[in-house]
């Protein structure tokens, strides 16, 4: 690449204005400054737009490791609902809770309890 000389003389004049005016330490604020909010302005958008795309009511009803352990530490006796006509199978606790236990299918208790 060839460059004329009035341009090199140009290029060399606006490198050294850089230099000078990246010497100046407002500058070098200004400009750790100008970064660390460009660095903001992205992470937010990008925050933003993930917020946007997850469903956080699916993402806040599944249950932890921990529920999940929970659960399984205790025992369950499968029982059909006591419902009419409800042909749901339940997983009761065993032992049997005191409380009545509600059928996910028809919405009533299954006089289940003990």
């Amino acid at each position: 690449m060839v460059v004329d000389r009035a341009e090199y003389e140009h290029l060399r004049l606006d490198a050294e204005a850089w230099r000078l005016l990246n010497r100046s330490p407002h500058v070098a604020e200004l400009l750790a400054e100008w970064i660390e909010w460009v660095a903001r302005q992205d992470f937010r958008q990008t925050s933003s737009a993930i917020s946007a795309a997850a469903d956080w009511r699916t993402v806040a009803s599944t249950p932890t490791y921990t529920e999940l352990k929970r659960r399984r530490s205790v025992p369950v006796v499968p029982r059909r609902c006591a419902g009419s006509g409800c042909r749901v199978v339940v997983s009761v606790p065993y032992p049997a809770p005191a409380h009545d236990v509600f059928c996910p299918g028809c919405r009533r208790a299954t006089g289940v309890a003990a």
